[in-house]
């Protein structure tokens, strides 16, 4: 029995069922056999949707994948959603990704054909969120603890950072920045959880300006928003994707949701950030 839910995006954004008459007509070829499937997909830049049971699997060909066919995709993905999804290149068949939230396999599927494919995608973009998120998602319950703690003490900065930050259990993944004349910033803590930059990383960068960076044009990209939390004075959730490259390592695509906070302490003024990573993957290239 032919599984409803087994579907072909052609290159135009076209969907079909997998080996149906009317999709053998349209390509003017005779019965299936089970090669034509994974053919249109490897040279003709078709994607499979299937759906089993709570899991949607999706098999394509990432440099062959167009916006048409993407967007038609994303459609599917939202209208069948299941409970997480299964990536599959044909380069590397039975290899699967498992990505539990829609959004992040859609950036993913987006992510993959952008490597040397048809879609492009910035290296870096960020969104303002409603604070609200801390609250109603369970994911940010670190941040939402955090937020807490930060409106209790009125904004003023223990010196010893683990008081504050060690509740939230998100030390390791937190930045404390002291604000500099003119315009720029001091790395007063890192957390030993960003593991993209290396394990040194952490401690070489206390004592040195934010913006630099093992990647410079990500780290100017994140100074932005450490000065625009301190100019405002409020606190500011963000969503940021970014292509983050280090020299020596391929680069990687990374999505997170960060929380900053304006804080003082004895006359100086400080911005922390600490961030709750969704996704990341290394990527083919370095262009």
């Amino acid at each position: 029995m032919r599984n409803p839910h087994d579907l072909l995006v052609d290159d135009e954004g076209r969907v079909w069922h997998t080996g149906s008459p009317e999709l053998l007509r349209a390509l003017h070829i005779g019965p299936p056999n089970h090669d034509l499937t994974d053919y249109l997909i490897r040279n003709m830049g078709f994607a499979r949707f299937r759906l089993f049971k709570a899991d949607s699997r999706i098999t394509f060909q990432p440099r062959f994948l167009n916006e048409k066919t993407f967007s038609r995709l994303v459609d599917i993905m939202v209208e069948h959603e299941g409970e997480r999804t299964l990536i599959e290149t044909v380069e590397t068949p039975g290899r699967l990704e498992i990505i539990p939230d829609i959004e992040d396999a859609a950036a993913r599927l987006a992510a993959l054909a952008s490597d040397g494919g048809n879609l492009s995608r910035p290296d870096f973009q960020r969104e303002i969120l409603s604070l609200s998120r801390v609250r109603d998602q369970p994911r940010l319950y670190g941040l939402r603890g955090l937020l807490k703690n930060w409106k209790s003490s009125g904004g003023e900065l223990p010196s010893e950072f683990s008081r504050v930050f060690d509740k939230s259990d998100l030390l390791g993944r937190t930045m404390v920045i002291r604000v500099a004349e003119p315009l720029g910033g001091i790395v007063e803590h890192a957390g030993n959880g960003f593991t993209c930059f290396g394990s040194s990383w952490s401690r070489a960068v206390v004592g040195n300006d934010l913006a630099r960076q093992p990647d410079p044009q990500y780290g100017q990209n994140v100074a932005a928003s450490y000065l625009e939390t301190h100019l405002t004075g409020h606190a500011r959730l963000e969503f940021v994707e970014a292509m983050i490259r280090v020299p020596g390592q391929a680069p990687r695509r990374s999505r997170y949701e960060r929380l900053l906070l304006p804080w003082r302490r004895g006359g100086a003024s400080f911005v922390s950030v600490a961030s709750v990573l969704r996704t990341s993957f290394a990527t083919a290239s370095a262009t």
